[in-house]
């Protein structure tokens, strides 16, 4: 494919249907008549010369697309990494948005999901989900939808209870809740 033919896709798909990441499913749905390895070609080649950013093996973004989000690249990809399963964002990630933890992870997105418990390393930071079995009910009552993040997002009690039921970082809340006592004092 040519770079103009790209361009054309990229800001047809970015005017109309407000998409700025692929998966190669797409990248078959938009250029029918490329062989597999004929787009595998293409894409490399459009990666090199700047007109297409790899996420990750299979996922790629045109961050030139006025639908890209300026910040938090990370969260916009958790519907392309777990597709199809419930994820809420919890541990590290929102016990440091809601300030009970002080450390801020910056490329750095920890959630749950009703999936298997995989990592993602990404151009934009690490991705991961932990597996939890909890029913959907107690997930549903302790987490909200979050407009800036646009996906779920823990409660603080229950993004406390993934953390040690994970087993990590737990001295990250006991050492934020002795920084508190000794400022109170």
């Amino acid at each position: 494919m040519k770079a103009s033919t790209l361009l054309n896709v990229l800001d047809l798909q970015d005017d109309q249907n407000n998409i700025w990441l692929f998966t190669p499913s797409m990248w078959r749905i938009l250029f029918p008549l490329e062989t597999s390895n004929s787009l595998k070609i293409s894409l490399q080649r459009h990666v090199k010369t700047g007109l297409l950013k790899k996420v990750k093996k299979g996922l790629y973004a045109n961050e030139r697309a006025k639908c890209c989000p300026p910040y938090d690249k990370l969260n916009a990809l958790v519907p392309y990494l777990k597709p199809g399963e419930i994820n809420y964002i919890s541990q590290e990630s929102q016990l440091s948005d809601l300030g009970v933890i002080s450390q801020i992870p910056l490329t750095y997105l920890s959630l749950m999901t009703t999936g298997n418990s995989q990592t993602f390393e990404t151009c934009y930071g690490t991705v991961q989900f932990t597996c939890t079995k909890r029913d959907l009910d107690v997930i549903f009552d302790n987490t909200s939808y979050s407009d800036f993040n646009q996906l779920l997002v823990a409660n603080e009690y229950l993004a406390l209870r993934d953390l040690r039921r994970s087993g990590r970082n737990w001295g990250l809340v006991l050492e934020q809740r002795g920084k508190d006592r000794e400022q109170a004092i």
